[in-house]
């Protein structure tokens, strides 16, 4: 993919590999469910935070560590000196420190080399960083193995496209991992000057440039409009009336201008990165609406309780699963419903108990939204 000439600034460049740095894909190096081991190396701090929902009191996890090692005897090696480890420990808690941007592991230690620095038993914390390597050995139940392709899917999937505007012209942008390529740019051609013609023409540049989105626009792609002044505005208006949902896809934000440095303004502010984060929030969001207005309507093509959910899973209704990753992590019949669910085809929606959606997700805590209407 070919960068703009813009992108000649190494700072540029350097935001854009950090973006796709913090969301590309784990990496799954190794997963024995014979002998139930898994190997990854986090790439992220998502990643991180994923590992939470895996990684468990009782696991043992096996990486690379440091031990302070002090010295009784003055005529060895200096008192406090740190020794590079690899060590096992068995897992008693499991802490995210997002300030840090480490998932802390503490346990007992069980086995580590070089064996006199890892004596057995000692209590030591593992901090996992992006990048490092982990052995986990436990059992993958069904709610692992989800959190670990919706690790996948998300980083896979991210694709943003940009578009800046004003009342002149709209630029068009994708924003990859490799870089930002450029294009379509489309004009405006209403002029005051010309009031019999004004509105006629700016409908017909919004319409263009709906046509266009509608074209980019899919499941794995990011949507984000910005500008300066009404153009935004007006195209907001124009394409909630005639595509409502791409319009509640679209990240609506400013810039300074439409030309090529509005787009490395988003990218200079961060808004992007933060953009492309919320993939997984919004995701949540659109499947809770989907329920809402399910029920809302009456239609008989929604259920929630865990009960009523499995009755729908065992009959193969079930289009969309929606369930809360504090019910399936506790539950193991909750568990059983989603590996049934898997297997039956239906679409996997895990909410995240910490977030805003997951937080109003609490009141169903699982729910399914169905093909067809049940028989009872």
């Amino acid at each position: 993919m070919i960068f703009s000439k813009g992108l000649t600034d190494c700072s540029l460049y350097f935001l854009i590999h950090k973006i796709f740095k913090w969301i590309k894909q784990m990496k799954i190096l190794k997963l024995d469910r014979k002998d139930d081991i898994l190997v990854v190396e986090p790439q992220s701090i998502e990643d991180l935070w994923h590992l939470t929902k895996v990684i468990e009191k009782g696991d043992l996890v096996t990486g690379r560590s440091f031990r302070l090692f002090k010295v009784q005897d003055s005529l060895k090696a200096a008192s406090g000196e740190k020794k590079a480890v690899n060590i096992q420990i068995r897992v008693e808690s499991v802490e995210f420190a997002e300030q840090s941007n480490k998932l802390r592991l503490t346990g007992a230690i069980v086995a580590g080399t070089p064996e006199e620095f890892c004596p057995h038993g000692e209590f030591h914390t593992l901090d996992l960083e992006p990048m490092q390597r982990v052995e986990v050995a436990k059992k993958l139940n069904s709610f692992h193995e989800s959190v670990l392709d919706e690790a996948k899917k998300h980083s896979r999937s991210t694709h943003a496209v940009v578009v800046v505007m004003d009342d002149e012209k709209a630029l068009f942008a994708e924003l990859r991992n490799t870089g930002i390529r450029f294009g379509p740019e489309i004009r405006c051609h209403a002029s005051k000057r010309d009031p019999d013609s004004f509105t006629e023409k700016k409908k017909s540049f919004l319409a263009e440039a709906t046509a266009l989105l509608k074209q980019k626009d899919g499941e794995d792609r990011q949507l984000v409009v910005a500008g300066p002044g009404f153009t935004k505005d007006e195209f907001k208006k124009f394409l909630s009336d005639r595509e409502p949902n791409m319009a509640k896809k679209i990240a609506w934000e400013h810039c300074s201008n439409a030309e090529r440095n509005g787009v490395h303004e988003l990218l200079k502010k961060g808004i992007l990165e933060r953009i492309l984060g919320a993939q997984k929030l919004q995701e949540e969001y659109a499947a809770l609406e989907r329920l809402k207005a399910s029920l809302g309507r009456d239609d008989g093509l929604s259920v929630y309780g865990l009960d009523e959910v499995n009755a729908a899973v065992e009959t193969g209704a079930t289009a969309e699963l929606l369930v809360l990753d504090e019910l399936v992590r506790r539950n193991a019949d909750a568990r059983k419903v989603l590996e049934k669910a898997k297997q039956r085809g239906a679409k996997i929606v895990i909410f995240n108990s910490d977030d805003d959606a997951g937080s109003e997700f609490k009141a169903f805590k699982a729910a399914a939204l169905l093909r067809y209407k049940l028989g009872y």
